[in-house]
């Protein structure tokens, strides 16, 4: 028996209710005590399309999915098909049997199926179709020993706004399922949960986490278009923004998008944006405009895979080289990537830090499975939030006629006043120009300007956020990634650890200004370094070897097609370099 260990899949086809109700049995598992962390793979259409959504659910806290699938809910056969080889062998899948039967070719023998005829029950006990995945989570509840009050109350809950009527319905449709599993089955699913304490925890979207960070670092600016996986952040702000003085506004596309963030920005506002690659494609030429004129914006960059249209839907990490690279020209840019739901706020509120003192265009790299992934942590410490706004001016400070906004300046940044400022007033020209703002191309000025810009990323250092170093410090397998990878890859470290093999592992969250002498400092005496990504090139593993240097014991560990990594997938191409090393020794 497993108890308090598994991970869940719903599968079935887009708009049938799959997501709902993962939704509503993730909040279950948190109210049992348990840590949860969901992962949603959906078709990029409102309906039709496979579609699944995993809950894992465990006492430790889990950033990501688990090795295998130990439950499939499938509401068709074409999810047992997709997801079978996924199932951890004793695992078990319930079938909604009610119009399409099990063929022995998705059949496995190390794992049984409960076929219950899901949509049969909800339409001739409860009268009404729509209710089978609610009776799905009875069948469940029942199987795997969910808390039925807590399953109830928060049924209520959640369709409380719908009228008593509804709410009668999906308990129904719940005891329906769990007698169903009473009449007909006497064999034990292989797994138990038990009820905890819900410790002050809180259960939270990735996108949700940077919105909230954003709103409560100051940003009271936002300009939008609706772009998967990034309109999450658009949404969440409108709703909530402008109860405390916020503006939020869906742009006609992304150009009027970030140039109405730029305007903002100009104009003493704490603003951003949140886009996706093709979008952020569209925004390049802007995002130059906001570093020659060193208007502080924020750009929350929720990554998906590409290249195009791609697959809009699901995750990767291949915009790494775009953000640092793309635009004509020269600027200072700042790119830093959270691994947590819980970093994706508080990195949020060091961006706009970051953004204001040092006059720049900063990015937030998240990826689809974070940004739209939910997972526990703990209550945010609100309270802890400071705000920096760096050389700001206020009135009486400056004098008409005097005020240089682009002055020439040790650290790179200059004093800044907005408009209204007394005298204040200043030229702020796209083209290069001098410390006043007027239009030049002198030589010698274009030189101490660039030079004046760029000097920003060495006297920002610290404040950037700092790499994280996980693992056995000493250990000669080091391991460095970032992002979502940040869950897999210290699950793996955990397990190859209990196996004698001790690793290291550097979770990088300063992607750009490059945290050189971190890196170097990491890998010093590794015998082996895996870089771990979501993409096809290994775009951070080469811009490690561009600023570091050659290093022959550098691998990439790749994935991408589309699906986060799961902790065994790393743990195998580990091993398995560890395993010919020893065959050269022998």
């Amino acid at each position: 028996m497993i108890v308090n260990d598994i991970e869940v899949m719903f599968g079935g086809q887009a708009g049938d209710g799959s997501l709902t109700t993962g939704d509503l049995i993730a909040g279950v598992f948190k109210h049992m005590g348990l840590e949860v962390y969901t992962y949603k793979d959906f078709p990029s259409r409102i309906r039709g399309g496979h579609t699944n959504y995993v809950i894992r659910a465990g006492t430790t806290p889990n950033l990501g999915m688990a090795d295998f699938v130990d439950c499939l809910v499938a509401f068709d056969l074409e999810a047992v098909e997709v997801h079978i080889d996924e199932m951890r062998p004793g695992g078990f899948v319930i079938f909604d049997s009610s119009q399409e039967k099990l063929t022995d070719a998705v059949r496995r023998p190390d794992v049984f199926f409960y076929e219950v005829p899901l949509a049969k029950i909800a339409k001739d006990e409860i009268g009404l179709e729509l209710v089978r995945n609610t009776v799905s989570l009875g069948v469940l509840g029942r199987l795997v020993g969910m808390d039925r009050e807590i399953v109830l109350r928060d049924v209520t809950s959640v369709y409380k706004r719908k009228g008593e009527k509804i709410i009668d319905l999906n308990i129904r449709a719940i005891e329906a399922g769990a007698k169903y599993v009473d009449d007909h089955f006497d064999h034990p699913s292989g797994y138990e949960l038990t009820t905890g304490v819900d410790r002050d925890r809180l259960i939270m979207m990735g996108n949700d986490a940077i919105a909230y960070g954003a709103l409560v670092a100051g940003c009271r600016f936002m300009a939008g278009y609706p772009i998967t996986p990034a309109t999450d952040v658009l949404e969440w702000m409108a709703k909530y923004a402008p109860k405390y003085g916020g503006v939020v506004i869906q742009a006609e596309d992304e150009l009027a998008a970030i140039n109405m963030v730029i305007g903002a920005g100009f104009a003493g506002v704490r603003a951003m944006t949140s886009t996706s690659g093709p979008g952020q494609a569209l925004m390049t030429e802007a995002i130059g405009l906001a570093g020659v004129l060193e208007i502080p914006i924020v750009v929350i960059e929720c990554a998906r895979a590409g290249p195009s249209t791609g697959m809009p839907t699901k995750t990767e990490q291949s915009n790494l080289n775009h953000l640092i690279f793309s635009g004509h020209g020269e600027i200072p840019r700042v790119v830093i990537a959270p691994g947590t739901v819980e970093e994706s706020f508080y990195l949020t509120v060091t961006a706009f830090n970051i953004a204001e003192k040092y006059q720049v265009p900063v990015f937030v790299l998240s990826e689809q499975a974070l940004c739209q992934s939910k997972a526990t942590l703990p209550s945010l410490d609100v309270a802890a939030v400071t705000v920096d706004r760096g050389k700001l001016e206020r009135n009486g400070h400056l004098k008409f006629g005097e005020y240089r906004r682009f002055a020439f300046t040790e650290d790179g940044v200059s004093p800044r006043a907005v408009p209204g400022t007394e005298g204040g007033m200043y030229l702020a020209p796209g083209s290069e120009h001098n410390d006043r703002g007027v239009i030049t191309e002198n030589a010698g000025n274009r030189e101490k300007m660039m030079e004046k810009r760029m000097r920003k990323l060495e006297s920002m250092r610290p404040d950037l956020p700092k790499a994280n170093v996980l693992g056995d410090t000493t250990a000669e397998i080091a391991i460095i990634g970032y992002g979502s990878n940040r869950g897999p890859i210290v699950e793996a470290q955990d397990r190859l650890a209990s196996d004698g093999i001790p690793t290291r592992f550097l979770q990088m969250r300063t992607l750009w200004p490059f945290p050189e002498e971190e890196v170097r400092a990491f890998i010093k005496g590794a015998s082996d370094v895996f870089v771990v990504e979501n993409n096809f090139t290994g775009q951070l593993e080469r811009l490690i070897r561009y600023v570091v240097g050659p290093l022959p014991h550098m691998r990439s560990v790749l994935k991408y097609n589309g699906k986060p990594f799961r902790p065994i997938e790393i743990m195998e191409q580990i091993r398995a370099v560890g395993a010919a090393r020893r065959a050269l020794e022998v």
